[in-house]
């Protein structure tokens, strides 16, 4: 199965200006370095604590924020070397899913305007009626009644306005989708209903999504692959099953041990990880492991030398010093 999308050495970085009349210049490292791809039809889960630069991963891979450094392919062309016009195609396939459904919604339009508009943006339609036939066949499709196409976002529920956001992302016919936080903002029996129709989509409309979120039970439900970010950087990367049954840095065993217990089972075996230490500076990243203020397992090693993202088998990446911990091969 071929990659759809591929990410290489991606980078970005904001620029900070300090001290008396701004004349200190720094760079905030928001992506920093990450490196991963996803398989036509599948979905990658990029999880991590909030500010280590998910959400960002996602705008910049469409263009939302130009990239500092790296390179994005889409369907084996680069999207860096790509004419405008071809960069405007690519666009075309490649939607994004907001965190908020009431933020992303221009109050001022109306379900039909917000589901029709890319439509119309890219020529898709040949008429009137072809156009409200396909906005009704999208609302359908995401468990909108038609007959609520002229209802504006204020007159809808939660979950019925991330519904609305799905249609209009699926307008286009899009063959990549980045899911950012779309379902942390709705209540949890409504949070079921979205996972389930996401997957419904993709099985139907061979759809590659990249899901960036915080909730770990939700990401290995949805997700065939997870890279976990740490301060810009992704510090474990793998299937699902090696992920969070197999976990090889000590960073992804805190966020697992911080993660709810459902059953009693679970609750009498999970050790809850307490993180100490503080964060480094966003403007002065240490020259070692990122994770090491903050590491139970640190050696000196880990101040001083930055540890590669290496290969611990089967496609199991990690980036980590202490290969014996947590049975790391």
């Amino acid at each position: 199965m071929s990659e759809l999308i591929e990410v290489k050495n991606l980078k970005k970085y904001y620029p900070i200006k300090s001290g008396f009349f701004n004349r200190n210049m720094y760079n905030v490292k928001a992506v920093d370095g990450v490196s991963f791809s996803i398989k036509k039809g599948k979905t990658l889960g990029l999880v991590g604590e909030s500010g280590c630069g998910k959400s960002t991963v996602g705008r910049v891979l469409l263009g939302l924020n130009p990239l500092t450094q790296g390179e994005v392919i889409f369907d084996g062309e680069s999207m860096s070397t790509a004419s405008s016009e071809r960069r405007r195609e690519m666009r075309k396939r490649m939607q994004m899913v907001f965190q908020d459904p009431f933020s992303s919604l221009d109050p001022r339009m109306n379900v039909y305007d917000l589901i029709s508009e890319g439509m119309v943006a890219y020529n898709m339609v040949k008429s009137r009626d072809e156009l409200e036939a396909k906005v009704n066949d999208l609302m359908t499709l995401c468990g909108l009644f038609p007959d609520q196409a002229y209802r504006y976002a204020h007159q809808f529920s939660g979950g019925q306005r991330q519904r609305i956001c799905i249609a209009r992302a699926l307008a286009t016919n899009p063959d990549f989708i980045v899911l950012d936080e779309a379902v942390s903002a709705l209540d949890v029996s409504i949070q079921a209903q979205i996972i389930n129709l996401l997957k419904d989509l993709q099985d139907e409309m061979g759809l590659t999504y990249l899901f960036v979120s915080h909730d770990l039970n939700i990401v290995r439900f949805i997700s065939d692959e997870v890279a976990v970010m740490y301060l810009g950087e992704i510090v474990e990367y793998g299937t699902r099953e090696q992920i969070f049954d197999r976990p090889m840095h000590p960073y992804t065993v805190a966020l697992l041990s911080a993660s709810p217990a459902f059953t009693r089972a679970e609750k009498a075996n999970k050790a809850r990880i307490i993180l100490e230490g503080d964060l480094p500076s966003p403007y002065d990243m240490p020259q070692g492991c990122r994770f090491a203020t903050r590491c139970p397992y640190r050696i000196d090693k880990c101040d001083q030398v930055k540890p590669d993202f290496s290969d611990r088998g089967e496609g199991h990446f990690c980036m980590c010093h202490r290969k014996e911990l947590f049975n790391q091969k």
